[in-house]
């Protein structure tokens, strides 16, 4: 492998810098300025999705692919490039790539845009460095840095008092989760000698054949409690609700979209790679942990009515949901039918990535005419923008996995698995996850009545459509969104290479 495989983190990063320098020769900000900021961002995003679909055609000859030196005694810095890495990476990519272009616009009455975009290219190399790295020690790096651009972009707006409470809170929290996977982190170099994730698992198969110790547990939750607030599991999730609302729309579409998915990412594949070849059955504290995930998410949901803390809450549900796939890579389930499981779990990130990203798009145009999150200020207002409320029709119903939509796709790959596994833990399991969707389609459907089907509001009667340049990016997602309906074949086999290199098959 050459440096040619790591310029999805470097192409960001150079981009972030060129901003950074452009900010401080600019004397004063201008609408010519802040263009230029964000055609760089749009640039290079785009430059990152062009070349990992160029990527894809070695990655059918290549398994993993990896670059790798050392900085020290049995330390060293690894990167890889295998099909879990490109599935989610380009996930990031392409809501990265639709966020920095729905900004151009939706950002117009904010000022320091240059900071935005250099730390919205921050956030996105960050976490693409995370996907990306072999061993704890870059992981963790890039785990920092991304964490640092995302509470920093949470509290963007900071001459308003909430947006800093919500950063602030979500600065603890993250930083109590990397004290703890800095932990386990540790304890897992003691007892292996190595950094690399890969060499870690390999160790421990071998040396610890006979059984784990207690170490191994407080290495187990270490990462899941670590790696679990970022995930926003309960009750790890309290962050959420209150940074999703305060940030910027583009970034409330990042945080749930992608940003979330990155530590549910985490979690996985160090917990895979580490005890998975040992034998472990830790994916039945995974199963229960995903079902009160889920059923405290839509509990908390029904009562919402800010708009993008219902959605905020509605993320807690659909991160039940992926774990709840994604657990049966740590049982002794039959590895067929786990394999189903683990890739409706990695493809139901893709098709929340898109749906929750473009409610939370679609929320901020509306946000962006009425200046509310209220629902009960919004009825209505679906016959004044039309062509909005559409798209968010088209997001929260695939949400609710309404067929032929891609949320009903990903979610039937989990309970075909759920249905074919045999064991009674995931038949209740999956008892309380289809009674959580059926919740979830209530509140999307009240929703949707109150935009639609409600009398206008006197105060929306001169409410005018979402601008043009909004518009596109939400349609952008609307027209993949249909790709994936009509082709969903395609997108599994995607998630099912990398579930196959998430389960080391």
């Amino acid at each position: 492998m050459n440096v040619f495989w790591i310029l999805p983190i470097l192409i960001p990063l150079v981009g972030a810098a060129l901003i950074g320098i452009l900010g401080k020769i600019a004397r004063k900000e201008s609408a010519s300025w802040n263009l230029a900021y964000a055609v760089i961002a749009n640039v290079c995003l785009l430059a990152v999705l062009g070349i990992l679909i160029s990527f894809h055609t070695s990655l059918g000859s290549i398994v993993s692919t990896e670059l790798s030196w050392n900085i020290g005694p049995d330390v060293g810095a690894t990167f890889k490039m295998d099909h879990l890495t490109w599935w989610l990476v380009l996930i990031f990519a392409i809501l990265g790539s639709v966020v920095s272009i729905y900004s151009i616009k939706y950002m117009d009455h904010d000022d320091r845009i240059d900071r935005y975009y250099l730390l919205l290219l921050i956030l996105v190399a960050g976490m693409i460095g995370v996907i990306m790295s072999g061993d704890m020690l870059t992981l963790f790096i890039f785990w920092e840095t991304m964490s640092i651009a995302s509470y920093v972009l949470v509290a963007f707006r900071k001459e308003q008092p909430e947006p800093i409470e919500a950063g602030i809170k979500y600065l603890f929290m993250s930083a109590f989760g990397s004290v703890m996977i800095l932990f386990g982190m540790s304890l897992a170099y003691g007892i292996t000698g190595t950094l690399n994730i890969a060499s870690i698992g390999t160790i421990i198969a071998t040396k610890f054949a006979s059984g784990l110790s207690g170490v191994h547990y407080i290495i187990i939750a270490s990462l899941i409690i670590g790696f679990g607030v970022k995930a926003a599991i309960v009750p790890l999730h309290t962050w959420l609700p209150d940074a999703h609302p305060a940030a910027p729309s583009g970034i409330s579409a990042m945080l749930s979209g992608v940003v979330i998915m990155t530590g549910m990412y985490g979690m996985i594949y160090t917990l895979t790679s580490f005890f998975r070849p040992s034998g472990t059955n830790i994916g039945f504290i995974l199963l229960w942990i995903a079902v009160i995930t889920m059923v405290v998410g839509n509990l908390l949901a029904l009562r919402q009515n800010d708009l993008k803390r219902l959605l905020a809450f509605s993320t807690v549900l659909n991160v039940g949901f992926i774990l709840f796939g994604l657990s049966m890579a740590l049982t002794g389930i039959d590895q067929d039918v786990a394999l189903i499981s683990v890739q409706g779990g990695w493809f139901h990130i893709f098709t929340h990535a898109l749906g929750k990203g473009l409610a939370f798009l679609a929320a901020g145009a509306i946000i962006y005419r009425i200046e509310d999150r209220g629902l009960d200020r919004m009825e209505g207002i679906g016959r004044k923008m039309p062509w909005t409320i559409t798209a968010l029709t088209v997001a929260l119903l695939s949400l609710a996995g309404v067929p032929p939509l891609p949320g009903f796709w990903s979610k039937l790959s989990i309970v075909i698995a759920a249905v074919s596994s045999g064991n009674w833990q995931y038949y209740v399991g999956i008892v309380l996850f289809l009674l959580s969707s059926v919740i979830s389609v209530v509140y999307y459907l009240i929703v949707l009545q109150k935009l639609w089907f409600s009398e206008t509001k006197e105060h929306l009667k001169d409410v005018k459509e979402t601008p043009i340049e909004i518009l596109i990016p939400l349609y952008v997602l609307v027209v993949v969104m249909i790709i994936v309906s009509i082709i969903p074949g395609r997108f599994e086999m995607l998630a099912k290479q990398a579930a196959e290199t998430a389960m080391l098959l």
